[in-house]
C-alpha cells in the first residue's frame, strides 16, 4: 500500500538535501576596525585617512569623481573614498551597470533593490546597499574629472565583462584624467586592454594577471604611471587617493 503524499515532509527532505551543498562555517570578513587600528605604518595611515577631519573642506570643490563598481564592492574602499572626497568638496557618483536580464538557465536571482543599489561586502560578508547615482551606459567622460575602480573580488570580476565599463575606463585614461584602481579593481583595466607597457600594481594574487596583460608590476602601496594610478589593498587607499588629489589639484 502506497503511503499518503506528505507535502511538508517532501519539502523538508528537499531543504535537507539543499543544505548538504552549503557550508555552515563562519564567513571570513575584513574588519574596518581591526584594519584601521592594527600596529602597522599603512594601518595608521588608513586610520588618519578615515577619521581625521578635513583641513581644507574646499580642497576638491567642483571636482566630479566616478566610482565605478557593481555588487560585491569592498565596503571600506568605496565608503572610505566617498567620505574622504565629499568631505573635501568633491561630487562623487557611484556608477554601475544595470542588472539587465539573464537566461533562466544561469539560475541567477537578484532582489528588487539591485535595480537601484549595489551590495557592498567585507571580503566575503555581505554589508550594506549603496545607491547607484548613474548607470554605466549613461556615464560620459566629459562629466567627470577622475575615476576609481574599487576592489572586492566579485565586483570587478562582474564589472570587467561590461563593455561600457571597459570603454569608460579606457576613455578616462585616454583623456588624461586620473584613472585609479585598487585591490582587484585593476582587473577591469586588464579586460580594457590598457596595461601593456604600463607600470601598475594590484592585490598580490592578481599581480600575475597584470603581468600577463603586459604591465610591469611593482609591489608597492601605490604605483603612478602618468594618470594611471593603482594600489594593492584597503590600507593602501590613502596613498592612492593622495596621488589622485595631486593630479586633480594640479589640473
Amino acid at each position: 500500500m502506497n503511503k499518503p503524499h506528505n507535502p511538508a515532509a517532501a519539502q523538508n527532505a528537499a531543504l535537507a538535501r539543499m543544505q548538504q551543498f552549503m557550508s555552515s562555517s563562519p564567513v571570513p570578513s575584513i574588519s574596518t576596525e581591526l584594519l584601521a587600528t592594527a600596529d602597522g605604518e599603512l594601518n595608521r595611515e588608513l586610520n588618519h585617512f578615515l577619521f581625521d577631519p578635513p583641513s581644507n573642506p574646499d580642497l576638491l570643490k567642483g571636482k566630479r569623481i566616478a566610482i565605478c563598481c557593481t555588487n560585491g564592492v569592498e565596503e571600506v574602499e568605496i565608503i572610505g573614498s566617498i567620505r574622504w572626497l565629499t568631505e573635501r568638496g568633491a561630487i562623487v557618483h557611484i556608477v554601475s551597470p544595470r542588472i539587465g536580464e539573464f537566461p533562466p538557465s544561469l539560475g541567477l536571482r537578484f532582489p528588487a533593490i539591485a535595480q537601484t543599489h549595489v551590495l557592498s561586502v567585507r571580503l566575503m560578508e555581505n554589508a550594506g546597499w549603496l545607491k547607484i547615482d548613474r548607470y554605466m551606459d549613461e556615464a560620459k567622460v566629459a562629466d567627470y574629472d577622475a575615476m576609481i575602480l574599487p576592489g572586492g573580488s566579485w565586483n570587478p570580476d562582474f564589472l570587467r565583462a561590461d563593455k561600457d565599463a571597459q570603454n569608460f575606463t579606457r576613455d578616462m585614461h585616454g583623456a588624461g584624467k586620473p584613472t585609479c584602481g585598487i585591490c582587484h579593481g585593476p582587473w577591469v583595466m586588464v579586460s580594457a586592454k590598457m596595461l601593456k607597457g604600463k607600470k601598475a600594481t594590484a592585490v598580490w594574487n592578481i599581480q600575475i594577471d597584470l603581468e600577463n596583460a603586459g604591465a610591469t608590476v611593482i609591489d608597492e602601496p601605490c604605483v603612478v604611471d602618468g594618470n594611471l594610478i593603482t594600489a594593492r589593498f584597503p590600507y593602501d587607499l590613502p596613498r592612492m587617493i593622495e596621488a589622485l588629489v595631486k593630479q586633480l589639484v594640479a589640473a
